[in-house]
């Protein structure tokens, strides 16, 4: 690549080839080397040339064979449907992780994040081995529903590159998780991402990614998608939810405000069962399932930027 120096192009997170740096969401870890690595599915990096894989930004699990995170330890980036060796002990690294009893993601789970330290899974609170687990994504690594219930340790300055000031010192001090990272406290706010105080008076958004899963498409039967479908999968539209006309029913917020039922005709699922669905307008038809595609990794990213 005439004009180029050579000794830069061969730098850590770049592409010594193309002579530019990685494109985001891969890395080049090493000098010399002429091939970008993608992060994990489950990772993605704030911007290009990343030079270690450290910076993929996603959730990490260690699970170890003996208690007190001794034995043969195995790191992981992703899920892991059957776990092929005995887990005795378990630390989340970045993130959360939601624990299954049985392989496949079946029958009784606990949740953990990297603030509740290592764990022998015999002390867990609801299982009593481990044999499967899945990452966390939404509201962690990515925001939904406006964000209101982002929580993710993952970003501590602004869009622009300001530094975030502690949330003790702000306004929403009161609502707020007392630390330095992006974040959405108040649920009225209608700021659609996550954001943080520059300073005691100034806020700015921050760049953190929106989640796809769960908003272009449905994860399991649909209970924590929070999209804006709005007609049914025979084409008809959806009755707000907190009207009773044409049809009657007991889906009123805020008794149901978990399942993301409000003031709105987007499609839910508060009833568990099935797929999102809704209430239509047409007074012959009551209820019917939403033209809402599954999430599948074929089809669909987790992360929007």
């Amino acid at each position: 690549s005439s004009g180029i120096n050579a000794e830069w192009s061969l730098r850590p997170g770049v592409n010594a080839v193309a002579c530019r740096p990685c494109p985001k969401h891969q890395y080049n870890s090493a000098e010399g080397s002429v091939q970008c690595m993608k992060c994990p599915d489950t990772a993605f990096t704030w911007g290009t040339g990343t030079a270690s894989f450290a910076d993929c930004i996603g959730p990490i699990i260690e699970v170890c064979s003996e208690e007190g995170m001794n034995g043969t330890c195995h790191v992981y980036y992703d899920d892991n449907l059957w776990i092929n060796t005995t887990v005795r002990s378990v630390n989340v690294i970045r993130g959360e992780f939601d624990l299954f009893e049985k392989t496949n993601l079946r029958a009784r789970f606990d949740t953990l994040s990297e603030e509740d330290g290592p764990h022998n899974v015999a002390e867990l609170e609801t299982i009593g081995a481990l044999e499967s687990f899945a990452p966390v994504l939404n509201d962690v690594f990515c925001s939904l529903d406006k964000g209101w219930k982002f929580h993710g340790s993952v970003r501590t300055q602004s869009k622009s590159g300001k530094a975030c000031i502690n949330w003790r010192k702000t306004p929403l001090a009161h609502k707020a998780e007392p630390n330095h990272y992006c974040q959405n406290p108040d649920g009225t706010n209608l700021q659609a991402k996550p954001f943080c105080y520059i300073s005691e008076t100034e806020t700015e958004e921050c760049d953190i990614p929106a989640c796809v899963w769960d908003m272009a498409c449905f994860t399991g039967v649909g209970v924590h998608y929070r999209g804006s479908t709005r007609t049914t999968d025979h084409g008809r539209n959806c009755q707000n939810w907190n009207r009773d006309w044409p049809h009657i029913h007991g889906y009123h917020s805020p008794k149901y405000s978990w399942a993301g039922v409000g003031d709105h005709t987007n499609c839910r699922n508060p009833d568990y069962e099935g797929k999102p669905w809704c209430y239509t307008t047409n007074l012959l038809h009551r209820w019917e399932y939403c033209a809402i595609p599954r999430c599948s990794r074929d089809d669909f990213e987790f992360y929007k930027f």
